[in-house]
């Protein structure tokens, strides 16, 4: 009798097993609710903008602190960068980067600096070589009019 017991239970477990790793991971989404709406960047409304990006330390970084004080101030640049890019379609040159975890500068458009730098972190995270991937948001308001208003100004046939 107790090894008909001990023999259903371990069938059981075996069939939750089996079904649970056969799963489709479509069907097991880790994000709740609506993700039709989620978005991982540009519009989220008329008065906020969120751009994703990544950063990486210097190759002759060492020290686990440094290295990604470093990936982290690399990955705010570019997304500093790429909000300008994104918003007035106007490629940005000049002095950007990062060494050795402080800014050597950003050239960004000065109708938008003040809110690009105002910006926040939403999300960040680390892979094994201390590499940042970064989610950046802005937000003012009216920055969707704003926006379209300057790349109206802009000349894209240079």
């Amino acid at each position: 009798m107790r090894r008909k017991i001990l023999l259903t239970v371990c069938s059981v477990a075996f069939i939750l097993l089996i079904n649970g790793a056969c799963t489709n991971p479509k069907d097991k989404p880790m994000i709740q609710g609506n993700v039709d709406t989620y978005v991982t960047e540009g519009w989220i409304d008329d008065n906020t903008f969120q751009v994703r990006s990544l950063g990486a330390p210097n190759q002759k970084a060492t020290g686990f602190v440094r290295r990604r004080t470093q990936s982290k101030e690399a990955a705010l640049l570019a997304s500093q960068k790429r909000v300008i890019e994104l918003l007035i379609g106007k490629k940005v040159e000049g002095a950007s980067g990062s060494d050795s975890g402080e800014s050597t500068g950003v050239a960004i458009s000065s109708e938008f600096e003040g809110v690009v730098k105002g910006g926040s972190v939403v999300k960040e995270s680390y892979n094994e070589n201390d590499d940042c991937e970064m989610t950046y948001r802005i937000h003012a308001d009216g920055l969707k009019k704003r926006a379209e208003t300057e790349a109206q100004k802009q000349d894209f046939r240079k």
